[in-house]
């Protein structure tokens, strides 16, 4: 019975501890990509952000693709989190949309991973989707619920949302889109949600409340 209980709690800890050299592989990777850029970054200079070895790396990623995918997937979620956090407060299911597409389509002024999405369009649906696409959707059933928005299509709208906001990040990227393309994609939106264009405007207008993005996964990296 002791034997059986130390073998659990030591395959407790290896699980512990396989789970932290993920993290810390994460961490790393999101360290590199924004300091060197996706494309630019090998998978050498992740382990030795992370301060692991490199045969390390294969044990939990196939590739630099595959922990993109993660730490992008990590990314996008502490993004939603902390909108969820910044608009719990806030009533106005149209005011909510605005601020949430305001800071999202802002992220790639300021997170190179972000800007990489938006030239990369199937991790980038893939991702948003599963991170940020069921809160539009929730949000767009809420504001439905409460008779702000007309029902009826909600999937539909999710999808032409995300679709609009890749196109809007792909836009500031190239500088088609000047540094107001959050406020008038929020307008837009909002209208096509079935707000009035005054009303829509006005609203996206909002000075907008300050986020702060905490990453789920955080980790000590070597620069």
């Amino acid at each position: 019975m002791i034997a059986q209980a130390a073998l659990s709690v030591a395959s407790t800890r290896q699980d512990r501890r396989k789970l932290r050299t993920r993290a810390r592989l994460i961490a790393a990777a999101h360290h590199v990509f924004s300091r060197k850029g996706v494309d630019t970054a090998t998978i050498n200079d992740i382990t030795e952000a992370a301060d692991v070895g490199f045969g390390t790396f294969y044990n939990y990623f196939d590739s630099k693709d595959a922990i993109l995918a993660a730490a992008s997937a990590e990314a996008i979620e502490a993004h939603g989190s902390a909108l969820d956090k910044l608009t719990a407060a806030i009533d106005d299911a149209a005011e909510v949309m605005a601020v949430s597409i305001r800071h999202t389509v802002r992220m790639v002024d300021h997170d190179p991973m972000w800007a990489w999405f938006a030239v990369h369009a199937t991790l980038f649906h893939e991702q948003m989707e599963a991170g940020l696409g069921r809160r539009v959707l929730r949000d767009i059933r809420r504001g439905m619920k409460r008779g702000r928005f007309p029902a009826g299509g909600a999937s539909l709208l999710c999808y032409a949302i995300g679709g609009a906001v890749w196109a809007t990040l792909r836009g500031k990227l190239t500088g088609t889109l000047g540094a107001d393309a959050d406020e008038e994609l929020a307008a837009g939106i909002l209208r096509m949600l079935g707000i009035p264009a005054a009303e829509a405007r006005k609203i996206a207008a909002r000075p907008l409340p300050p986020v702060t993005v905490r990453p789920h996964i955080t980790h000590e990296v070597h620069a």
